[in-house]
């Protein structure tokens, strides 16, 4: 009489097995929330939060610049320059003096609310070009804007406003530290030689505009939102068929009140320091 044996297979076989526990590892890791800690406090925070709940820190960027792709120009290059109202009086910051050339500048109070200015216009259309990207057909959805500090720790932060001009503006070669008066470019009342600012400071309207904080608690790099300025002027393109971007004015902002003081930022002209572009640069998406 023949016995007939059965081997007692598993119902799962090791393979299987091993997929079914990184499945379940897999959606416990994902329904727990990632924690980290604070690195000022050591408070458990949650991995993607901006800010301390306890002591109110900021913990990371509220943005950061996407990676290089098609779909995104960084614009480097442009024009210029720092303006100041006459008030500003001491022997640096004289009225008369065209700072176009400068590596750093300021932006701030001295001798009034908003009397250091800085006027910053990118080459759009240019930075187009050399990303072959074709400018009459590309509709921006997000443009940032990075600022870099020279004094960051100075002061606790200058709250600034960005406008958009209305009137271009000529660069000019001057320097804060050269003394004698250049006249090649714009300053406080002139656009350009012989052509006056309607109004003083710089002609610009009042919306749209962006604000931020730069330098705050001591950060050397400021990303701000900029996307309502550079959509409009790829409105007006598309309607007039013509780029016309006479650039942006940066100032204090004149809407927060019971701040005075300065921040020194880096310009155009400071390009590269090192490995790292210190220089204004626009990420357009």
């Amino acid at each position: 009489m023949r016995t007939r044996c059965t081997s007692l297979e598993p119902s799962v076989r090791p393979a299987h097995l091993v997929l079914a526990i990184l499945l379940a590892v897999f959606c416990l890791s994902s329904s727990a929330q990632a924690l980290t800690r604070c690195t000022f406090c050591k408070y458990s925070v949650s991995s993607d939060a901006l800010t301390c709940p306890k002591c109110l820190r900021k913990l990371q960027w509220p943005v950061v610049p996407e990676r290089s792709r098609s779909a995104r120009v960084v614009v480097r290059t442009g024009t210029d320059a720092f303006i100041r109202h006459p008030h500003a009086r001491i022997r640096l910051y004289r009225d008369d003096r065209n700072s176009g050339a400068d590596l750093t500048g300021h932006i701030g109070s001295w001798g009034g609310p908003t009397t250091l200015r800085y006027l910053l216009r990118f080459d759009i259309p240019q930075a187009f070009a050399n990303a072959h990207v074709d400018i009459k057909t590309f509709k921006p959805t997000r443009a940032l804007l990075k600022l870099c500090v020279a004094d960051a720790g100075r002061y606790n932060g200058l709250p600034i406003r960005i406008y958009p001009l209305t009137r271009p503006f000529q660069q000019g070669n001057g320097k804060v530290s050269i003394r004698e008066k250049e006249i090649d470019g714009c300053d406080w009342y002139h656009s350009a030689p012989l052509i006056v600012w309607q109004r003083e400071g710089g002609d610009y309207t009042g919306k749209p505009s962006a604000v931020a904080v730069l330098g705050e608690e001591g950060e050397r790099e400021t990303i701000i939102d900029v996307t309502e300025l550079i959509v409009d002027r790829f409105k007006d393109f598309a309607s007039t068929g013509t780029w016309n971007d006479p650039g942006m004015i940066i100032m204090r902002d004149p809407e927060h009140y019971g701040y005075y003081g300065y921040v020194t930022i880096h310009s155009l002209e400071a390009s590269y320091l090192g490995i790292t572009v210190r220089s204004p640069e626009l990420f357009i998406h």
